[in-house]
């Protein structure tokens, strides 16, 4: 539909171009998109990367199809260290009882985090106990 201007299904020309796909969640409102590759924070966490999607729709029809906003960016994203997967198909999980470095590191920066409150809550408890 992006390439040839006309839908494959029913042969309309009136295509309604790069409409925004809003998903719902927990957390509000966010554009859909795909996760893949990674991004480093901070020069050692890396992250996985969103790239936002874009619906083209027929006005004929209502047949949709799905595109990438930046998918030089995606693939670039992807060979600069994404998490590989079997065959380099997108979205195949990793093999069961393993687990990406990636998730690795993020679960062991969350657990110092975590540490971390914990300890100064204790100090701020001893603080508060003191100053009394």
């Amino acid at each position: 539909m992006k390439t040839q201007g006309t839908c494959p299904r029913c042969g309309s020309g009136r295509i309604i171009r790069q409409v925004q796909i809003i998903d719902r969640s927990d957390s509000g409102n966010q554009p859909l998109s795909v996760r893949r590759g990674t991004r480093t924070w901070a020069g050692w966490l890396r992250l996985p990367r969103s790239f936002p999607l874009d619906a083209w729709v027929c006005g004929g029809c209502g047949y949709t199809e799905l595109y990438v906003r930046e998918p030089a960016e995606l693939l670039a994203a992807d060979d600069l260290g994404g998490s590989p997967s079997p065959a380099g198909l997108v979205g195949v999980p990793p093999v069961a009882g393993t687990q990406p470095a990636d998730q690795t590191r993020t679960a062991l920066v969350i657990a110092l985090l975590a540490g971390l409150l914990v300890a100064l809550g204790l100090l701020a408890a001893l603080v508060f106990l003191f100053m009394r």
